[in-house]
């Protein structure tokens, strides 16, 4: 299911979160820290306020599965001055689907206003009723995690070395949605949730006319293949400027998913294909709105 959690952050495709819902942990972030030496002003983060709902269905029987709700707060401060911008997002199993496959997952990322870097994440999966947390400190000045999993009772800390640039799934589909996307060009990030290293290529392999409850929407197409990877320690700098870490390769590239961006100004997540281990599923976007 972690496949099937990291597709659906992947269509931000994935409640904020000022003034609409309040988030799992609000005194945990305290501990982030603000980029300093890697911070590049970006400008003003586009997609405050945005709300979308996406509806799940598997592509073999045509039933809607799971509802995917994500919504991007608008920038706030906490007391300690840091500043940042949530995005949340949930994942539900509907009707008769939860007799055998109940999911209701959660994840949160808190992005710096300015260079749009993750400073936090937060992801609980509750999956057939087998909870899992994991709370992530990104530090892009030392491309290192912090990272928390809660599991069963148990509760395991490690530091993670991280590639430069690397962000949370959820706040790379936001990522993606500013970059001049051209067809027949690739272009890779990596992403981290807590659990491994994922090197993400999109590939961006043609234009489609996709139909939804909201009309047609001209659309780019992309391919987006996953690789899974641990890093290896250590974290070195060489001459003082730090180098991305080694890394053990698990599962080399895979396809993980299709994806459609409508050619709108803000590029609008409007469908994606999963590939899973029980079959494909067909996320589909029902709503957008902002505030």
């Amino acid at each position: 299911m972690k496949r099937f959690l990291f597709a659906l952050s992947a269509i931000a495709l994935c409640q904020g979160l000022y003034g609409c819902a309040t988030t799992s942990s609000p005194g945990i972030m305290q501990e982030a820290v603000q980029s300093s030496v890697h911070h590049v002003n970006r400008g003003v983060f586009p997609f405050q306020g945005e709300t979308m709902t996406f509806d799940a269905r598997h592509v073999a029987t045509k039933a809607s599965v799971a509802e995917a709700i994500l919504q991007v707060g608008h920038e706030s401060t906490m007391e300690d001055g840091t500043r940042y911008i949530p995005i949340i997002g949930t994942a539900s199993s509907k009707s008769i689907i939860r007799l055998f496959a109940k999911v209701d997952d959660r994840a949160e990322a808190y992005i710096d206003p300015t260079s749009w870097e993750t400073i936090y994440s937060y992801k609980h999966l509750n999956e057939n009723d087998r909870n899992r947390e994991y709370y992530v400190w990104f530090w892009p000045d030392d491309q290192s995690a912090s990272v928390e999993r809660h599991h069963a009772g148990n509760v395991v800390k490690r530091d993670v070395p991280l590639p430069n640039n690397t962000m949370d799934s959820i706040a790379w589909v936001f990522f993606v949605r500013t970059m001049k996307l051209e067809v027949g060009k690739s272009y890779s990030q990596y992403t981290y949730d807590g659990w491994t290293i994922n090197r993400v290529e999109l590939k961006v392999v043609g234009e489609e006319d996709v139909w939804t409850e909201n009309g047609f929407f001209h659309c780019q197409k992309y391919e987006i293949w996953r690789e899974r990877s641990d890093a290896i320690e250590p974290n070195g700098a060489l001459s003082g400027v730090f180098i991305d870490p080694a890394r053990k390769v698990h599962v080399k590239s895979y396809l993980l998913a299709t994806a459609w961006l409508a050619t709108d100004e803000l590029k609008t997540p409007v469908r994606m294909v999963v590939n899973t281990g029980i079959g494909d599923f067909d996320l589909i976007l029902k709503s957008i709105s902002k505030q």
